[in-house]
């Protein structure tokens, strides 16, 4: 399984590299001067336009919010005073408390399936990278591995303060298969939410909500294949945390949606100020000779 998700992550890697290659072969003609050529986009025509506002002045509300939550989720893990279970309170819990939907996951237990969610996790959190393959994300390179980095801290900082909030026992805590000394690590009460899932669903969204904002003229199939994989990566990696017996469903379904709104919100707070700019730009109608009459003649003015 390991390999075909490092086979995928190459393969993607690759098509972005093909299709950068290939818009620096192939001849174009643009539509006119707010187009340029682009082998991702519809009819290879890309309209000229940045989807997120750049500014030093406004940037800093996204980095400092972003650090506080990320600097409170540090703080409260280290804080944290609740200790793991003991053998004797082992023994006195009831898998009968559980819901019905998470309880099938307490007989879970595979540390090679864990493994395999790790090296997805560090994988998969290395996509931004993938930015400076495409020629329109890479001249903006600097402030999207800024706005990844937002994402990022503003993800794991949530993820840190729920965990310490409610420590939530883990199923192998009820597995009673397992050592006494497994099941009562020092990670034992930290399964709500799932970290790995929400921070695989924040990194796949967050491509795809980047790459799509910069192309909205994307070609179909090729749109639908970025939010596909985006989807799927992440459901993926919620597969792997319940099977290796470390999550319940609903940690992993909680991390997967918390995941992927932070993987969209971060980018399209950016894209406000975009359009918060647009509502302040100034609309004018006027009336020039042609001829025998006048024509009238509009223009929007930023």
């Amino acid at each position: 399984m390991r390999k075909i998700f490092l086979l995928a992550v190459v393969g993607l890697l690759f098509s972005c590299n093909a299709l950068q290659a290939q818009s620096k072969k192939n001849p174009w003609t643009p539509l006119d001067s707010l187009h340029e050529y682009c082998y991702l986009c519809h009819n290879e025509q890309h309209l000229i336009r940045d989807p997120y506002e750049h500014t030093k002045k406004k940037e800093w509300r996204f980095v400092l919010s972003s650090g506080v939550v990320l600097a409170t989720g540090i703080i409260m893990g280290y804080t944290d005073k609740t200790k793991p279970y003991t053998e004797a309170e082992l023994a006195g819990l009831d898998k009968n408390k559980i819901n019905s939907i998470d309880r099938s996951a307490i007989n879970n237990w595979s540390p090679a399936t864990s493994t395999a969610s790790d090296a997805m996790l560090v994988g998969i959190s290395l996509i931004p990278i993938m930015f400076f393959s495409e020629n329109h994300t890479k001249k903006d390179i600097k402030s999207l591995i800024v706005l990844s980095l937002e994402t990022f801290a503003f993800n794991y900082g949530l993820t840190n303060i729920v965990k310490t909030t409610v420590n939530r026992p883990r199923p192998y805590v009820y597995n009673t298969s397992l050592p006494p000394s497994t099941r009562t690590d020092a990670e034992s009460r930290l399964s709500f939410y799932s970290g790995h899932t929400s921070q695989t669903a924040a990194a796949t969204f967050l491509f795809a909500k980047v790459m799509s904002d910069y192309h909205p003229n994307m070609r179909l199939g090729l749109k639908t294949g970025i939010w596909i994989f985006a989807a799927t990566i992440p459901a993926l990696e919620a597969y792997f945390r319940v099977k290796g017996g470390k999550h319940y469903p609903t940690d992993v379904m909680t991390g997967y949606a918390l995941g992927a709104f932070s993987g969209w919100i971060i980018p399209e707070l950016h894209r406000g100020f975009h359009f918060k700019k647009a509502k302040k730009s100034n609309f004018n109608v006027g009336f020039v000779p042609i001829g025998n009459g006048m024509q009238m003649v509009m223009g929007l003015s930023f």
